[in-house]
């Protein structure tokens, strides 16, 4: 865990001591001042009591269903109390609402950002009504500023997330799909077959002679031919297809197909494309790859049925001298 991670870890369990702080100063603050009133100082006293619960309770918070969202309303009626001790529509500390809405946002997934952003209107508007007995003065450019906020932070939120899960589910050398996420895909496109007979068609490839290029290049040379590899590979496919790394120098391709001949043709540009792009990477033997093709069908309709099918194909092509191409159960050669 990086510096930075720890430091916000480590502020989870201080904020509800924070949060009874800062209630205890704005009371303080307000009497000072001669401005506490009654209705704020019992808002300020339950909103004190929430994070001193929070504090010695820990248990609780960890457990308690829907507690965040709990502690979000909380920090509103927080920020609403604020308003009233400062002035109503004229106080300025409606911007505080924003904070809320930007923390909900990014903090959880969802829509909570725009539920706090109308729950902040919600408490303002009605703070503003209990004061001033209208809604008239609620300022616009709040309004126009919780949208604003709410809409902008909920894009980043989500871009984010995307940005995450996608690199959650791709090998960071080739760009490919990585083995973890091929296991979520196989698994779904068997269960697709099962239920609405969708066909699917599975291409092993393998790097001919790997090892012999590592040894002979060293493992910086191997890194560089599965990545162009890769890029081969992907520049094969159609777009509904999906490559994914399986492993070492293995790379997998599921097929939105039931057609051999098409899974053949694909199989064939994947070919040409390693022969034309990894030309010049090696001297004493062109880099070239072995594909084995299978079909999820009524005799392969199984998971482990489809891999063994594919894995044999693929043994199938090695041992005919490789730079081949091989279809389950019968295989056809490659140039």
């Amino acid at each position: 865990m990086t510096g930075g991670k720890k430091r916000i870890a480590g502020f989870g369990p201080v904020s509800p001591l924070i949060r009874t702080a800062a209630a205890a100063a704005v009371v303080i603050m307000s009497a000072y001042f001669d401005r506490l009133r009654i209705d704020v100082f019992v808002l300020l006293a339950v909103y004190a009591v929430l994070g001193f619960l929070l504090a010695v309770k820990s248990k609780w918070r960890k457990r308690a269903p829907g507690s965040r969202h709990l502690v979000t309303i909380f920090d509103l009626i927080f920020v609403t109390a604020l308003v009233l001790v400062t002035g109503g529509s004229a106080s300025f500390c409606w911007p505080l609402y924003l904070v809320a809405v930007i923390a909900a946002s990014f903090g959880r997934a969802g829509f909570t950002g725009a539920v706090t952003a109308l729950l902040s209107a919600v408490f303002y508007s009605a703070a503003i009504y209990y004061s001033e007995k209208t809604v008239k003065n609620v300022p616009a450019d709040f309004l126009a500023a919780l949208a604003l906020v709410a809409l902008t932070t909920f894009i980043l939120a989500r871009k984010g997330k995307e940005t995450t899960m996608k690199l959650a589910k791709t090998d960071a050398m080739t760009g490919a799909f990585n083995f973890s996420y091929f296991q979520e895909c196989i698994d779904w496109a068997v269960r697709s077959f099962e239920i609405s007979g969708r066909p699917v068609s599975l291409l092993f490839i393998d790097v001919d002679d790997f090892k012999a290029i590592n040894d002979t290049y060293g493992h910086q040379r191997g890194d560089e031919t599965l990545k162009v590899v890769g890029r081969a590979i992907m520049s094969a496919v159609r777009k509904n297809d999906m490559v994914f790394r399986y492993g070492g120098d293995e790379f997998a391709v599921i097929l939105q197909t039931d057609s051999e001949k098409e899974a053949f043709l694909v199989a064939e540009r994947i070919r040409e494309n390693v022969r034309r792009l990894a030309d010049g990477l090696t001297a004493f033997k062109k880099v070239s790859v072995s594909t084995g093709i299978a079909v999820l069908n009524k005799n392969c309709a199984s998971k482990a049925l489809f891999l063994e099918a594919a894995d044999r194909a693929l043994y199938e092509s090695k041992r005919q001298g490789k730079n081949r191409i091989a279809v389950y159960p019968g295989s056809a050669g490659g140039k």
